[in-house]
């Protein structure tokens, strides 16, 4: 069954003294996006975790929070002992030239920029700790696929009534076009009669006919309404794939057309009615569609 492309999932794995929290949301979009919300000293772990989230995803805008505890991901604080001694050798000459007393204390220059230095965890401390942040990655997206799962039935659901509904108005507007040519011809001898009336001329049935075969020709709506009940068909097939999403909206794109056709060609009040409301309903399918991966 099609997949949302909405949901959100999150879990936590541990191992020893070490522990990953993973939040994972996905919002619809035309292609797929990462953004990875961790430490710094975590981002050399994007790649691999754009990889293992593009084997469950195809489509949309993903936002992955990356929260790791434990003593290979603590940064360690040292000091520069080098800027320190800089810093000291200008205040002692600072001191000197103006013959005022050095400092006996340095705390006072421990807030100066680049003296307290943060050193992250190597790159191979950040390689060991991906099998503790791949397992509580892979538990996050199971809960986004359980729930993506889930809206993704209920939106088949709907587009699968809304394309019943629509088969419905087609199959009426057929029926009702099986009855125009009649109706027309009624109405253009009544016209043509109350027009040529005392006035000594004759309209024969081939005349009639002739207008009435040209009339045909310019409303004929049987292949739009063959080409619509072809779409519904693929629209019910594709709605049995896991991520039908453009395949989707090509059809509804599709299923417009054909609607806004049968309506230019059909001068009937019934059949425009009938065409508002197939329109109305791939309107809804359409909005659906959006969020389909």
């Amino acid at each position: 069954m099609a997949l949302s492309m909405s949901g959100c999932g999150d879990a936590v794995a541990t191992d020893g003294g070490n522990s990953c929290r993973v939040e994972v949301r996905v919002v619809n979009n035309r292609f797929f996006k990462l953004a990875l919300r961790a430490r710094d000293g975590h981002a050399a772990l994007e790649a691999s975790i754009d990889a293992a989230v593009r084997t469950r995803i195809r489509r949309g805008a993903v936002q992955v929070t990356l929260e790791v505890d434990g003593p290979l991901t603590m940064a360690q604080r040292r000091l520069d002992l080098a800027q320190l001694g800089a810093y000291l050798d200008d205040l002692e000459r600072f001191c000197s030239q103006r013959d005022v007393p050095v400092p006996q204390a340095v705390d006072g220059l421990l807030g100066l920029p680049g003296i307290l230095v943060e050193h992250w965890p190597s790159g191979g401390s950040i390689e060991a700790l991906w099998p503790l942040v791949s397992r509580a990655l892979s538990q996050a997206l199971d809960g986004v696929d359980a729930m993506r799962r889930r809206e993704g039935e209920a939106m088949a659901r709907d587009m699968l009534a809304c394309c019943d509904e629509i088969r419905g108005l087609a199959s009426g507007i057929a029926a009702r076009a099986s009855d125009l040519l009649e109706e027309h011809r009624v109405r253009l001898r009544e016209r043509v009669s109350r027009a040529v009336a005392g006035l000594g001329v004759t309209v024969g049935e081939a005349d009639v006919a002739r207008e009435i075969a040209l009339l045909a020709d310019r409303s004929d709506i049987a292949e739009e309404l063959v080409r619509l009940e072809s779409h519904l068909r693929q629209f019910s097939r594709l709605l049995a794939d896991e991520s039908p999403g453009r395949q989707l909206d090509f059809l509804t794109q599709e299923l417009a057309r054909e609607a806004n056709t049968i309506g230019s060609k059909s001068a009937d009040v019934g059949v425009a009615h009938a065409v508002v409301e197939i329109k109305t309903r791939v309107e809804r399918v359409r909005e659906l569609v959006q969020n389909v991966e």
